[in-house]
């Protein structure tokens, strides 16, 4: 609430600020002409031009008043400002009028007496005037507003841009968990403690890894397959001689630049369709690739020989195929595909290496 009242104080200190100067340049250069056509005709002397210039500053003084009453209300509709600038610079310019006549009558010898028809006739002239100026005042309102409303929106983009990838980002199949859990269970109740020993330290240290990254920072293609090895290593207790895994990632691209825990969902799908689904052993694959400044990351499982079933298989897809085309737009995919008896799941993105 605080934050949001200094923003908008600091917002109409701004717009006090370019109104002011608007107001001096647009009003001296009036007074330049006004100046210049006084002495092509002949008649500009010093009183008349003293004159004048006071009732420059004059009008710089109104319009500054004009200003500070149209940006106090800053909560009001841009068309409600609009109405509001149009009565005050009707008043402004009839004052304007009575002080220049004024002004003039004591600096510039004007000794005219004051009649009606040649008084509506100049209200209307400074009128005119002023109106200029009240539309670069509202032109400057207008342009600070958008300039607000793209700041707000901005923020908010921001905001659900972090809540979209911390929603997706934590999503972690609770069926691991649940799994690992029941397998540590299982080791207990064998008395086969050195094993269960091994996999409560593999499991803390891969929750203690994947729980302190932050889902909106990108980490090294390096630290998420340090995090996909510590995830396989758990499986492999569960799995004994089940599962295989293998790292083809040449060196030069384990420094590329990728959204945390992003194979996460790929890794699990291949553990739980591919070495769940075999009475064999299953080799996981984690391969990387890069072509004209694009990474390509694939994870591979032996499949079973039937249709690949999907059920249960979408959320972790989908999730994916959202962090990658929220954080990329169109340069950033999953593809998977079903060939000879291979699962392979492949994430594009940019290539970007760490600095």
């Amino acid at each position: 609430m605080e934050q949001g009242l200094a923003s908008e104080r600091a917002t109409a200190r701004r717009v006090m600020r370019a109104g002011l100067l608007i107001s001096i340049g647009y009003w001296t250069a009036l007074l330049c002409v006004l100046s210049a056509l006084a002495v092509l005709d002949g008649w500009e002397m010093w009183g008349t031009f003293a004159a004048r210039a006071i009732n420059t500053v004059v009008a710089v003084l109104i319009s500054a008043v004009i200003a500070k009453l149209v940006v106090g209300s800053r909560k009001s509709s841009f068309a409600a400002k609009c109405v509001l600038v149009l009565v005050l610079t009707l008043i402004g310019s009839t004052i304007y009028f009575f002080a220049t006549f004024e002004i003039f009558r004591l600096f510039g010898g004007n000794q005219t007496p004051l009649m009606l028809n040649d008084a509506l006739r100049l209200i209307s002239y400074w009128f005119a005037q002023f109106l200029g100026w009240s539309a670069l005042l509202l032109a400057l309102l207008y342009h600070h507003e958008v300039q607000d409303r793209e700041r707000q929106l901005s923020s908010l983009r921001e905001q659900a841009y972090g809540a979209q990838m911390r929603a997706l980002r934590y999503q972690i199949n609770p069926h691991f968990l649940f799994n690992t859990l029941n397998a540590l269970a299982g080791l207990i109740e064998e008395r086969e403690l050195p094993n269960a020993e091994r996999m409560v330290l593999s499991l803390s240290a891969f929750l203690r890894s994947t729980l302190a990254l932050d889902p909106l920072q990108d980490i090294t293609l390096a630290d998420e397959l340090d995090i996909q090895a510590r995830y396989l290593e758990i499986e492999r207790e569960r799995f004994s001689d089940r599962l295989s895994t293998r790292f083809d990632v040449p060196d030069d691209l384990r420094c590329a630049m990728v959204p945390s825990l992003i194979l996460q969902p790929l890794v699990e799908n291949a553990v739980k369709h591919g070495v769940s689904s075999l009475d064999r052993c299953v080799q996981v694959r984690i391969a990387a690739e890069a072509t004209d400044g694009t990474l390509s990351v694939h994870v591979e499982n032996d499949a079973p020989p039937e249709e690949r079933r999907t059920e249960g298989t979408g959320v972790g897809l989908r999730n994916v195929a959202e962090r990658l085309r929220a954080r990329f737009g169109e340069t950033g995919r999953l593809v998977s595909v079903k060939s000879d008896g291979i699962f392979r799941s492949t994430v594009t993105m940019p290539l970007r290496c760490a600095q």
